[in-house]
């Protein structure tokens, strides 16, 4: 066999193994929760993430080493999201006086890879790579059922299926995600079909047979597998997503409402059809609103806080990732300011603005709002071929329902919605017209140097990132080992294993958290009182507070443990624990009227979930008012 003909089987193969790779990738990830990790539904998700973008890095470069020719195209939408990635990075690490250690940013970086791999698949490919993301789709829902029925253990206590994700939440929004894709898929199936069908080589009657039960019974087993999931899981944000979805499909597909108004002519007839519509538009919004009060009421406020973050750095924003950091110390600095207002009985400790708008805003500014809206733009206004046309319109649709589930949930936080968010959008690129390109042929001698250097940086890149995704592996189980030695309360042990991750996540709010909790509770409150502080930079919220409390309290020093239980009131005061931990403080200080005021405010504290946690304070405010009673004058 000829160098030629070795070297184009070479392409032929590293192509479809890379095609068959991205499929294996999107298949697996969504379904990862490997419990020898902390936090296993989004860590062990990521880290495999990684390790198969390796994997991609390898095949993706033996695709461009072996043409004959090498060839480059970059869409507006490529370049608008490479200004995206270049500003958060610079805004993050140069602008910004602090940053963390953040899940979030190196998903960021794998996911640009992702889409770059992505946009060299040819589109013929794309309806194979959607199907997975169905089949992926019908796994969750299969699993979150399994869950149901108690085969399967859910991932949060209070809610009995949760899929491979840590709450319904995620879940319900990466369900929703796959939803539009299976819907479109199966609405215009025969289009599909007849796309399918006519790009195979062969014309066997077999082929074609299987092609069709392909691409028509899966995305509807798809829809129907998700259908019975998706309204146990009692999320409206992802209700409302999937109904607008659903809506703009089925009037790409039908017309209805282009139907309805050709029947209806008289103008007095089209305006009590719009007024009826927005009726029952509204009642349907009161409806789901009141469905949980209180939720609608807890993220009314989050996003009323999180405005003030925007109102005090409006054009570069607090960095990315920051908002966890943050939100907490306005959160505090709300109810010190106006005092315990009803909101306190939905103010809870928050990691996420319920809104990726306005947290993409507070952590980037309106600079990074800006490039995004125009990013937004070319996605809606492109161009593509009329053969490409309907698949734009599902991806468009899908893009759509994920952008109406962000007004009021958390996707971008959550990496499987991020990949189909990613493989959406590279679709859309892939199908527009080039701004700019360019090729290298065969006979150019910069070919060979290209090559060359293209083998030696992809070497050291898998190498560099192979070595960090190892250290972020051992870390994570690192951290998971010391939390499991701090539940059973052998904190030596726990604070050993913190250790060893620490050089890792040193940066990181969380590990902090836990690591100076262990210490607080295992004697050594001059450590825990140097690692909370640390923790303080880049999160913060009452457990911190409240672990800081009590080490200052231990070396007695009772006015900064004063100054941080109050803080830690102030971020949740409708909460009980911290007021008690205030309480304790005082009667422990000698500081019998404080402690007699505190106990009395518990007692009478509005009382939102009655516990056994709540009816042991009680008794415990009782003591301090039986101790000082005589004193006290009660």
């Amino acid at each position: 066999m000829s160098k030629l003909k070795i070297a184009a089987t070479a392409l032929i193969v590293s192509r479809i193994l890379l095609v068959v790779f991205i499929a294996i990738l999107i298949l697996v990830i969504p379904q990862l929760n490997i419990e020898k990790y902390v936090l296993p539904t989004i860590t062990s998700k990521m880290i495999y993430f990684l390790y198969g973008s390796l994997i991609l890095l390898g095949l993706y470069s033996l695709s461009i080493i072996f043409p004959k020719a090498i060839s480059f195209s970059f869409s507006k939408i490529d370049i608008a999201l490479f200004i995206l990635v270049f500003y958060i990075t610079l805004n993050r690490y140069f602008i910004q006086s602090h940053y963390g250690f953040s899940i979030r940013y190196i998903e960021l970086l794998g996911l640009s890879f992702f889409y770059v791999v992505l946009r060299h698949i040819s589109l013929k490919n794309y309806p194979w790579l959607l199907l997975s993301i169905v089949v992926s789709g019908i796994i969750q829902a299969v699993y979150g059922n399994l869950q149901l029925l108690g085969y399967y253990v859910s991932n949060h206590s209070g809610f009995k299926m949760t899929g491979s994700f840590f709450n319904p939440g995620p879940y319900a929004g990466f369900l929703v995600s796959v939803w539009t894709v299976a819907l479109g898929m199966y609405l215009f199936r025969d289009t599909i079909i007849i796309q399918m069908q006519s790009q195979k080589k062969s014309n066997s009657q077999f082929l074609n047979e299987v092609l069709k039960y392909t691409f028509e019974y899966i995305p509807l087993l798809g829809l129907i597998s998700i259908a019975i999931v998706l309204p146990a899981l009692q999320s409206r944000a992802s209700w409302i997503a999937a109904l607008v979805g659903s809506y703009v499909l089925l009037e790409l597909k039908y017309h209805f409402l282009k139907n309805i108004f050709k029947k209806v002519t008289a103008t007095f007839q089209k305006t009590a059809f719009m007024l009826l519509s927005v009726g029952i538009l509204s009642a349907g919004l009161f409806s789901l609103y009141h469905y949980k009060k209180g939720s609608s009421d807890g993220r009314a406020f989050i996003w009323k806080v999180t405005t003030e973050m925007i109102a005090d750095a409006p054009v570069f924003g607090l960095g990315f990732d920051r908002f966890k950091a943050e939100y907490m110390n306005y959160q505090a600095n709300y109810f010190a300011k106006n005092g315990e207002t009803a909101e306190a009985l939905v103010a809870d400790n928050t990691y996420y603005a319920f809104n990726e708008g306005l947290q993409f805003v507070a952590e980037n500014g309106f600079v990074g709002l800006v490039l995004l809206l125009i990013i937004i733009y070319f996605i809606f206004q492109i161009n593509v071929k009329e053969k490409h046309r309907l698949l734009s319109l599902i991806v468009k649709t899908g893009l759509l329902t994920i952008a109406v589930f962000a007004c009021f949930s958390y996707p971008m936080q959550i990496l499987p919605i991020k990949m189909v968010l990613i493989f959406l959008v590279a679709i859309l690129s892939n199908s527009a017209s080039p701004i700019f390109q360019f090729k290298i042929e065969d006979y150019s001698r910069k070919q060979w140097a290209y090559k060359i250097s293209l083998a030696l940086l992809t070497y050291i890149a898998i190498h560099k990132t192979y070595g960090y995704t190892t250290t972020l592996n051992q870390g994570f189980m690192a951290w998971n080992n010391a939390l499991n030695s701090h539940q059973y309360g052998d904190y030596n042990a726990a604070t050993q294993e913190f250790e060893l991750a620490y050089p890792v996540f040193k940066k990181d709010g969380d590990f902090l958290m836990n690591y100076g909790k262990t210490l607080s509770m295992a004697g050594e409150p001059h450590k825990a009182i140097a690692v909370l502080e640390q923790a303080k930079h880049y999160q913060n919220n009452t457990v911190i507070a409240s672990a800081l409390g009590d080490s200052y309290k231990a070396i007695k020093q009772y006015e900064k443990a004063e100054v941080t239980y109050q803080q830690a009131i102030n971020m949740t005061p409708g909460k009980f624990y911290a007021n008690y931990l205030l309480a304790k403080l005082y009667d422990v200080s000698g500081q019998e009227g404080k402690a007699v005021t505190m106990a009395k405010k518990l007692l009478n504290k509005e009382i939102k979930i009655p516990s056994t946690a709540i009816k042991e304070i009680h008794e415990e405010m009782k003591k301090i008012l039986i101790k000082y009673k005589k004193s006290s004058g009660i």
